[in-house]
């Protein structure tokens, strides 16, 4: 039988490769006991050749995990302008994308920074894009809220307190559909957004 030949990737390609097949493995298993030789046989490349685009796990963690926030914050973005009528605003399109990209990003990228944060030493550079990106998502939230009560659209809250209160809980739909095995992240999302609505509307009773 002849030996497969392996495809020849650019080095872009390549990297993407990599940075996936990253994401795959610690989103399943902890990212301290994923080792070098892991992803790169995932990547079914030697490990010679990954050490050539990272030069070390700890950077190659880093991009994954950036490249991930990135993605996340553009689709976000791409969904602004489509959510002008939406009661919720930004922070309904701040939803969709949760919803939208769950199965492939949102649930390894949680598992990621929920390790992160659960290490006795942690890595500075990785800590900062995992408050980097509560920050945003707090600030999103709150500056949503702060426009919706100046126009009349929201009734009077303490915003920091629902900002705060909207970010635990999508980050807890998250943990329990690994921790109980239910996959109804979209369906929870929804229902997240109807109480949020009810606690906005000034029409709700």
């Amino acid at each position: 039988m002849a030996k497969a030949v392996r495809q020849r990737l650019e080095p872009e390609q390549r990297m993407e490769l990599i940075l996936d097949a990253t994401l795959g493995l610690v989103g399943t298993s902890h990212f301290s006991i994923v080792t070098m030789r892991d992803i790169a046989l995932a990547c079914d490349v030697n490990v010679a050749l990954l050490y050539h685009y990272f030069t070390s796990k700890d950077q190659l963690i880093r991009a994954v995990l950036a490249r991930a926030l990135n993605q996340i914050t553009e689709d976000y973005e791409s969904r602004r302008n489509r959510h002008l009528d939406d009661f919720l605003g930004d922070i309904g399109a701040w939803f969709a994308t949760h919803q939208t990209m769950a199965p492939t990003m949102m649930s390894r990228m949680v598992k990621l920074m929920s390790d992160q944060a659960a290490q006795p030493v942690k890595d500075p550079e990785l800590d900062n894009l995992v408050q980097g990106f509560y920050r945003f998502e707090r600030d999103l939230i709150v500056s949503t809220l702060d426009a919706g009560m100046a126009s009349g659209r929201f009734r009077p809250v303490e915003t920091a307190r629902v900002a705060r209160f909207v970010g635990l809980h999508l980050d807890g739909i998250f943990h329990a559909a690994e921790s109980r095995g239910e996959l109804r992240i979209s369906e929870d999302i929804e229902e997240l957004r109807v109480l949020l609505t009810r606690q906005l509307d000034p029409q709700a009773a």
